[in-house]
């Protein structure tokens, strides 16, 4: 059943960031938001995958690195760099707003749904923190490595850059988060494990993915005084 409701997952993100794509770059931020936000909140949860342990973020996460790589195609560096801040706030605010939430004195009319949202949030803070720290290395790396490709491939081997790139960045991303948001929690093994069917499967999904970014065909990108320049893919 967790096999098929990853696959569901899958499939459901990615049309979310191709229709973000659609409409525009202020709606594909807010895919990746979205998306980051579901990482901080409920990407502590361990869950097995084909008889191996993983956090439920994975194919979130490769999705916010898809949504980059098609801001980076159809605008350029300028936006690509941009994300990576764009994230990193995202999840600041997500977090504090919700301590600060958690810490408001509840009436006794809601009293499960307080306890309730203590003990699913309690963890945030960790995670949170995890999830901001792995973003802003993972995503940097993300960034520059795939326009040093780009610019190096003269904008050829769509698939592969992509899938290069994520494969990198990935890796780094799995090793700081699962280090900070597990460390202590679970033991070496399981950390080991989570990391590693982790990478597996955002590696998949990318492989999979990836083709969606040949659907876009044109590049916008400002100059130094401001004019839009569209050049064909």
């Amino acid at each position: 059943m967790n096999e098929l409701l990853l696959f569901v997952t899958a499939v459901v993100s990615a049309v979310f960031v191709v229709v973000g794509w659609k409409l525009g770059k202020e709606r594909l931020y807010s895919v990746m938001i979205v998306f980051l936000i579901l990482i901080a909140s409920v990407g502590g949860k361990i869950v097995f995958f084909f008889g191996h342990e993983t956090n439920t973020g994975n194919i979130f996460y490769a999705s916010v690195f898809l949504a980059t790589y098609f801001l980076i195609e159809r605008y350029g560096r300028r936006e690509g760099i941009y994300s990576i801040g764009v994230g990193v706030i995202a999840v600041l605010f997500f977090s504090t707003l919700v301590r600060i939430t958690i810490a408001l004195a509840g009436s006794e009319t809601t009293g499960p749904l307080n306890d309730a949202l203590a003990l699913a949030f309690g963890p945030v803070p960790r995670v949170a923190f995890a999830s901001l720290c792995a973003y802003a290395v993972s995503q940097s790396l993300n960034v520059y490595l795939y326009l040093l490709l780009k610019k190096r491939m003269q904008g050829r081997y769509l698939w592969l850059r992509a899938n290069m790139c994520n494969i990198f960045a990935q890796l780094l991303d799995g090793i700081v988060f699962f280090t900070i948001a597990f460390w202590g929690v679970a033991s070496l093994p399981t950390v080991a494990d989570v990391i590693v069917t982790g990478l597996i499967i955002k590696i998949a999904y990318m492989m999979v993915a990836s083709p969606l970014l040949y659907l876009n065909r044109f590049e916008e990108e400002e100059d130094s005084a401001g004019t839009v320049i569209i050049t064909m893919n």
